[in-house]
């Protein structure tokens, strides 16, 4: 019988990593303050719609979903992160900023990933009910992690990654450190 292919732990905490930093990008928009926990398992009422992704390679498929529900909290904190004034947000506009926020996220993972893997691919965003979540659990991936995203005015969101590889994956990813800033402007 053959064994499936295996994640190993650096790996797997490697992705940790990459989604924590998408999601600093899409969904905190870069705000200070923004406490982003990695989960096992996440409680009822996360949300009633999660905006699903996938990259994709040779060897691996990695799905990854923000679950959200288009509430007035909910609106008023993509306005904000789109600078825009909360009450000019229409649910056309909401959708959208959602699924951009989530394709920034899952695009900083692709972009990674990148330095690690050739032929990448990255879908478009979906919008899937919450009730498909349970379905993540049954797709044979190796790896399947949730997240926690609190706000520092009291909004939390909730996001997973599920990996699927066809072949062993062993890497080791650390953010690239910032250049400290003390404001000066720089002429080119």
């Amino acid at each position: 019988m053959n064994r499936a292919p295996e994640i190993s732990a650096r790996a797997k905490a490697s992705l940790g990593r990459m989604m924590e930093l998408g999601l600093r990008h899409g969904i905190a928009g870069g705000a200070p303050g923004v406490d982003i926990q990695a989960i096992n398992h996440i409680e009822g009422g996360t949300g009633t719609r999660m905006v699903v992704l996938t990259i994709a390679s040779y060897t691996f498929r990695i799905i990854t979903a923000l679950h959200f529900e288009e509430s007035a909290p909910m609106k008023a904190y993509m306005a904000q992160i789109g600078q825009r004034p909360p009450g000019s947000m229409t649910h056309q506009d909401f959708i959208d900023a959602i699924c951009e926020s989530s394709n920034m996220c899952s695009g900083t993972l692709n972009r990674e990933l990148g330095n690690f893997y050739n032929g990448l691919g990255l879908s478009t965003p979906q919008i899937l009910d919450i009730r498909s979540l349970p379905h993540l659990d049954h797709l044979g991936a190796q790896h399947l992690q949730h997240f926690r995203v609190d706000t520092p005015d009291g909004l939390r969101l909730h996001a997973s990654l599920c990996a699927r590889v066809y072949e062993p994956m062993d890497f080791e990813w650390k953010a690239a450190e910032q250049p400290a800033s003390t404001g000066e402007l720089e002429l080119f």
